[in-house]
């Protein structure tokens, strides 16, 4: 068994952001041991599996119909599913789509990931794939809270490459403290990340409503 399992789907489809996940895919694949175990659910090994599919075949479902990118198997036997985000822009936000291209309710609204991963490598275009920021959520509570609070969401559309899909994001520094499983804050250059977790903090219970 390994600790992470990706699902890949075979697709003709290449643009900046496909080649973008695939080069910080080794990233985030060093990164997941280091991040679980300090938080108390380490990993079963740090060995990195690739379920390969097309969308017609039943695992696809997974990252096509249910926004799962990745799915973690931990050592106490448990398991955890996660949606993944690898972005370069020099702004970090904690960025959902809710709105396709196609019309169709973007991630935001269908993706049944239990943890939301976004990276950001702002050093790409010189070609260090590794994320100076980087936050780890607890996705189903961020849903919680924003069904409850008013949240400084900004929203935009994406207009490149033909994607043409609306979302919203958060600024990291307005993701609700409850909701991080983990954050990271960029080291000085050639300082392994793994060494340097800026804050771990374990969620707490959902609000209450009254």
């Amino acid at each position: 068994m390994n600790g992470i399992e990706r699902i890949h789907i075979k697709s003709s489809w290449q643009d900046a952001y496909t080649e973008i996940g695939k080069n910080c895919e080794p990233t985030a694949n060093a990164l997941y041991p280091g991040i679980f175990s300090d938080i108390g659910m380490p990993l079963v090994n740090d060995a990195v599996g690739i379920i390969e599919c097309t969308k017609e075949e039943a695992v696809s479902r997974y990252d096509w119909k249910e926004g799962i990118d990745t799915i973690l198997h931990f050592a106490n036997g448990t398991k955890a599913t996660m949606q993944e985000k690898f972005l370069t822009y020099h702004i970090s936000t904690m960025t959902f789509e809710t709105e396709k291209g196609s019309g169709e309710p973007g991630a935001w609204f269908y993706c049944t990931a239990q943890y939301y991963f976004i990276g950001y490598a702002k050093q790409y275009k010189q070609g260090n794939h590794d994320f100076q920021d980087w936050m780890l959520i607890d996705l189903p509570g961020l849903h919680r809270i924003d069904a409850v609070s008013a949240l400084n969401w900004q929203h935009n559309r994406n207009v490149r490459m033909n994607r043409r899909a609306k979302f919203q994001y958060l600024y990291f520094d307005d993701v609700p403290a409850s909701c991080i499983v983990a954050r990271y804050h960029g080291p000085t250059a050639g300082t392994p990340q793994q060494h340097y977790w800026d804050t771990i903090l374990q969620a707490g219970p959902p609000p209450r409503l009254t």
